[in-house]
């Protein structure tokens, strides 16, 4: 008898507690950023088709397929993603959100390419027929012509401009100041926050090998002049011992096919496999990196 007594009342605890999980879990789904969305109408006939999509960091991966890692490396918040359609034309609109206008930047640079910028667009920004890519303050933002004709081209630019004044205001990202000017080759600057990015211009190793850990931001840029082309890589790290470890760490799990010829405290010689140098430094909390030397340093 005391059985079938606690048996109602456990039975309707579990119900209680079960039921209460959709709620749990609506109460903790993401809104996404559907104020930054054009709205229905921003240009003729154009109107959602379908429902907004958000996407976090867990379920990134399912959105992009194999491009995920850039963006969680650089700093990653959240994806939106809204389709649109006018009669048989159709566009989609993906609004990420970084963690700040540095990351925001680091993905821009990486996607970018050669910039073709449209007349009509004042923010940082590149534009074809199949899409435009857009960067401001610490949101990029793609736009796709989904439907692929020349005549819907001019769409993505009416899209970015309803888009645009509802971003915040744009912020420099200082750390790109710290590439020299003098010889940097166009549009080849690139933010360096981890492996994934590092690895885009250069591999000095297996995993995390200058210990960024996503907090600490790097850049690396190509550069030209009379005596060639190099890449150079600067990071500026918390704390000298930061930086020391850093490079202990670099020097004693640099990748294989690249062989150390001079090593010293805070500086590291090593020849490739085209049989070109590349010199590492380090000088107060900075670690810098030249690449593709033709011949080893004086």
């Amino acid at each position: 008898m005391m059985s079938r007594c606690r048996s109602p009342f456990n039975i309707t605890l579990i119900l209680f507690l079960l039921g209460s999980l959709p709620l749990r879990a609506a109460a903790q789904k993401p809104v996404g950023d559907s104020a930054l969305l054009p709205a229905d109408g921003f240009s003729g006939n154009w109107k959602k088709n379908g429902p907004m999509k958000v996407f976090t960091s867990e379920d990134l991966y399912g959105h992009i397929n194999g491009g995920a890692e850039a963006f969680l490396e650089l700093g990653f918040e959240q994806l939106t993603v809204q389709k649109y359609r006018d009669g048989a034309n159709e566009l989609a609109v993906e609004i990420y959100r970084m963690t700040d206008p540095t990351a925001a930047r680091g993905i821009y640079l990486a996607r970018c390419g050669r910039e073709t910028p449209d007349q009509a667009l004042r923010e940082r920004h590149t534009a074809s027929r199949q899409q435009i890519l857009l960067q401001r303050q610490r949101y990029y933002i793609v736009l796709y012509n989904t439907a692929g004709g020349a005549a819907n081209a001019p769409m993505l630019v009416k899209a970015a401009q309803s888009i645009a004044p509802k971003l915040p205001a744009d912020t420099p990202v200082p750390v790109l100041d710290v590439l020299p000017a003098a010889g940097l080759v166009p549009g080849s600057a690139r933010v360096i926050r981890g492996p994934v990015s590092l690895q885009a211009l250069y591999t000095l190793g297996d995993g995390d090998i200058l210990q960024l850990g996503g907090k600490i931001t790097g850049v690396g840029g190509d550069y030209k002049d009379a005596r060639g082309s190099t890449t150079l890589i600067i990071v500026d790290y918390p704390t000298p011992a930061a930086v020391g470890a850093a490079f202990k760490h670099l020097t004693a799990n640099l990748d294989t096919y690249l062989k150390p010829t001079a090593s010293t405290g805070g500086f590291l010689v090593f020849q490739d496999y085209e049989k070109k140098y590349g010199v590492v430094t380090v000088a107060g909390r900075r670690l810098q990196v030249r690449l593709h030397l033709t011949k080893p340093p004086d």
